[in-house]
């Protein structure tokens, strides 16, 4: 069977009918290329994360002030003397006409 005729029988016509031109099987024909054509570009982000530490001082400082509390305890020392004076008296009672006791305490 031809190609033709078994088109014919694939498509229900009697042996002997033809078909038309415009119903034969497509023939390959050799690959036309066109010329390319670009599609707008689409956009994408892409998000990277990226930690970063930075180290941040703050620095401090402690004076220790020692203050030291001087009081001052004024003494005045005082002393007392007592001083005691005699004063001896002597009381001569002489007999009358002794020259002695008188001449002794003038």
């Amino acid at each position: 069977m031809g190609g033709v005729e078994m088109y014919n029988k694939s498509w229900g016509l009697p042996p002997g009918n033809q078909r038309p031109a415009q119903c034969y099987p497509p023939q390959n024909m050799p690959v036309q290329h066109d010329p390319s054509q670009t599609s707008p570009t689409r956009h994408y982000v892409k998000t990277n994360i990226i930690n970063t530490v930075i180290p941040v001082f703050h620095p401090a400082h402690t004076t220790t002030v020692n203050k030291h509390v001087i009081t001052y305890q004024h003494y005045f020392p005082y002393r007392c003397n007592g001083v005691n004076e005699y004063y001896p008296q002597g009381f001569g009672y002489a007999p009358p006409g002794h020259s002695y006791s008188r001449s002794r305490f003038r």
